[in-house]
């Protein structure tokens, strides 16, 4: 943890204590969640076997306390019974989502003729993929049977314990991915009657029905705060690795200072002064005022591993032009020539005749691709130039490029001549090049 400073201490032990406290909180109960089911945010109503042509006579009573409903069941209707429906929404198709919730609770008092008689609870969902507004039936069946009993007050089920209907799933042809339990738009609560009944007098109290649940589960809050660890420790690090990377810049600097010092000496040994060390015909330099420049220049770029490349060039059959027009019109051409490509060339490349009809341009900071581009456009603008001369007359030349690798400036100049031997070999008007380790024969 070294390197760290004052605020991401402080951070560290915001976390921790956060930590501690949002787990306490939750053990605490901090997290838990009811909804209970009221007259004021629900409506309740009856239903029995009326609409089956049963003669079941029902009332129910509403109070702040509870509700009552009393029935006698006669048994004319094939499935004789009646229950309390309670609707959580005002729509049959926008319900309340209680997927969110784990558990019931319910205290109901039982009145029947049959001791330890089971009630049945319906948590009805609604789903467009198989429900219809105007058919109550096709609302999934989410049931328990359970004996409530009388004065046993809250009795807690886990909503795990609902099962669906086989008969609904029969009767409305569910698919398999629909037929298990769904509390994501519960609609009507219903609390009926058991599935053996008889005709007598039977009454269900319901004092209180509440759901419990979490707005946040154990492992969702485990798996928070484990986040939030591992973004600290990732700002930790990153942190870490900046005060690092800044020492390291700084123990830097001296060395950054001698390449500093190399690249001016180098940028200074790229000056010359035009005026002298020229070539008389062609006004360009020659051969032996860069011989001393070209070993030291060498030298630099080694040390500085920067690229450097040079391009040899030949003008083709130069001596047949010199026996068919003269030496005159040779020398005219050859000061042409060098005009011609000295304006192809960049400040920093260096233009110098070799002796003759030949030619080499040293490229400083160039690697291989770049310099054979250059070549390019020279062979193609030499190909394609009008020369302005009397008589009708074209010329070409053949290059040779190399790039320095750890050579001596004799080796590099051998591997740039053998490229130009090859490509007069290869039909002249064209650039060949030497890789790097090129066998010379």
């Amino acid at each position: 943890m070294t390197g760290l400073n004052k605020w991401l201490r402080l951070l560290i032990v915001f976390l921790v204590c956060f930590t501690i406290v949002s787990y306490s909180w939750f053990l605490l109960g901090g997290a838990k969640k009811e909804y209970t089911v009221t007259p004021k945010n629900s409506t309740y109503s009856i239903i029995d076997d009326s609409s089956q042509s049963g003669a079941t006579t029902t009332t129910l009573n509403i109070s702040n306390r509870n509700v009552l409903l009393e029935c006698n069941l006669v048994n004319k209707a094939k499935w004789p019974f009646c229950e309390i429906a309670v609707a959580l929404t005002d729509a049959i198709d926008i319900g309340f989502d209680l997927s969110s919730y784990d558990s019931v609770g319910l205290d109901i008092d039982y009145t029947s003729p049959l001791e330890g008689e089971r009630i049945r609870i319906y948590l009805r969902n609604f789903d467009p993929t198989y429900s219809n507004t105007d058919d109550p039936l096709s609302l999934k069946f989410n049931a328990i049977e359970y004996t409530p009993g009388s004065n046993q007050g809250l009795q807690i089920f886990p909503l795990s314990s609902f099962q669906v209907l086989s008969w609904w799933i029969a009767e409305n042809n569910i698919p398999v991915n629909k037929s298990s339990r769904q509390f994501d738009n519960i609609s009507i609560i219903e609390i009926a009657t058991g599935s053996y009944v008889k005709e007598s007098y039977y009454a269900i109290k319901l004092n209180r029905l509440v759901f419990y649940g979490t707005w946040i589960t154990e492992s969702s809050l485990v798996k928070l705060l484990l986040l939030l660890w591992v973004v600290t420790a990732t700002i930790v690090i990153l942190i870490d690795r900046f005060v690092l990377s800044q020492k390291i810049k700084t123990s830097e600097e001296r060395s950054q200072r001698l390449r500093d010092a190399n690249r001016v000496l180098y940028n200074k040994s790229l000056k010359f002064e035009h005026l002298a060390c020229t070539d008389s015909l062609t006004r360009i330099r020659n051969r032996h005022t860069v011989i001393e420049w070209l070993e030291g220049i060498v030298l630099q770029t080694q040390l500085n591993k920067i690229p450097f490349s040079m391009i040899f060039i030949d003008l083709d059959h130069f001596k047949e032009v010199n026996d068919r027009y003269g030496h005159s019109f040779g020398d005219e051409v050859l000061i042409k020539f060098a005009a011609t490509v000295e304006g192809l060339t960049r400040c920093s490349d260096v233009f110098v005749r070799w002796g003759g009809e030949e030619f080499v341009i040293f490229c400083p900071e160039t690697n291989m691709s770049v310099a054979v581009e250059i070549a390019e456009q020279i062979r193609e603008t030499i190909m394609t130039k009008a020369w302005g001369f009397d008589q009708e007359f074209s010329l070409t030349c053949s290059l040779g490029v190399a790039e320095l690798v750890d050579e001596s400036c004799e080796d590099l100049i051998k591997r740039a001549d053998f490229a130009l031997l090859k490509a007069k070999k290869m039909g002249r008007n064209r650039i060949e090049i030497s890789w790097e380790h090129q066998q010379l024969k």
